[in-house]
């Protein structure tokens, strides 16, 4: 008689003989990821999501479908209508304070030096790769970050913007003791919180633990 794609033959032992070849084992198989969609919401930590669908369903005690959505973290620095989000939201972009000199001889040369300032961060974590940059000029500044050092970071031109004249992760009008985001510029896997402490109109931390604003 025919042979039925029943699976449960294999279990009582009684499968037709020609079971492997008209009932083949077939495994689910799905689309590519979609695109990331944006955040769920502006201004705020939030999630984004992508998505696939079922090509081929399974069939004969093939492989099940996986997942077919994921989410992210996810933050967008700007509203729907086109306004720059709070200070608080966006992580600051640090490099090393040696960096400035060259900054401001250029600002000098033409004329446009303008006055910046400082802002003190007590830093409260950051991620192990701080220490296994693969560049030897990145590791001398970034193994000066340490889990409860206070640094100072300048803001300058052309990180200076308008019209607030304040540098992109700041802090400006962050809560008391709010953790606060960075992010060490040339390693990736170097970030970390900070809690800000007070802004300043001169930088006077010890030039190992003076940082600069990208």
């Amino acid at each position: 008689g025919p042979c039925w794609c029943d699976q449960a033959c294999a279990r009582t032992l009684d499968c037709c003989h020609d079971y492997a070849q008209t009932c083949p084992v077939i495994p689910c198989a799905v689309s590519q990821w979609s695109a990331w969609s944006g955040c769920a919401e502006p201004c705020k930590r939030t999630y984004r999501v992508r998505s696939r669908h079922v090509l081929q369903e399974p069939r004969n005690g093939g492989e099940p479908c996986p997942a077919l959505q994921q989410r992210a973290g996810c933050v967008e620095y700007w509203s729907r209508q086109g306004t720059e989000c709070q200070q608080a939201l966006i992580p600051a972009l640090i490099t090393t304070g040696g960096f400035g000199t060259a900054r401001k001889k250029r600002a000098a040369a033409d004329g446009n030096e303008r006055a910046g300032y400082c802002v003190q961060f007590q830093l409260v974590a950051l991620t192990p790769g701080c220490l296994h940059s693969q560049q030897p000029q990145h590791r001398r500044w970034m193994r000066h970050l340490r889990g409860g050092h206070t640094v100072c970071v300048e803001c300058q031109p052309p990180a200076l913007l308008p019209p607030g004249r304040h540098c992109r992760g700041d802090g400006a009008g962050s809560r008391l003791n709010q953790l606060l985001h960075w992010q060490a510029v040339g390693n990736h896997r170097c970030r970390g919180t900070w809690r800000r402490i007070r802004q300043l109109d001169s930088c006077s931390c010890p030039s190992a633990h003076s940082f600069l604003f990208i």
